[in-house]
């Protein structure tokens, strides 16, 4: 049995950004969209997906808190058996176009 999957947290994004956004289609959207839920739990529901998934601003600037964000990770983690390392920064948790391409690259 193998560990979760480890990705660089320096990846860069490529591609179509709608379907970061959950407006695209495909796997990635479904990605987005499943991710906008896991945000909207993890902050006990105060973010709805929608406006998780049309918002251009950071997660914290959202209203995600350290706790949520914590949480988050947890549920990422456990769900998609990717691991959110949280050295160097972790710009990947900055924003949601981020952390959907983060996770995508890491089920890849």
């Amino acid at each position: 049995m193998t560990g979760p999957t480890r990705v660089r947290p320096d990846l860069g994004m490529t591609g179509d950004s709608s379907a970061l956004t959950g407006q695209g289609t495909g796997a990635t959207g479904e990605l987005a969209s499943r991710l906008a839920e896991m945000i909207s739990t993890a902050c006990d529901g105060r973010l709805a997906a929608p406006e998780i998934i049309a918002s251009g601003t950071s997660l914290s600037a959202l209203g995600v808190t350290s706790l949520a964000l914590l949480r988050l990770i947890d549920a990422v983690e456990e769900e998609f058996d990717v691991v959110l390392d949280l050295g160097g920064g972790a710009p990947y948790l900055d924003s949601f176009p981020l952390l959907v391409a983060y996770v995508d690259a890491g089920t890849s």
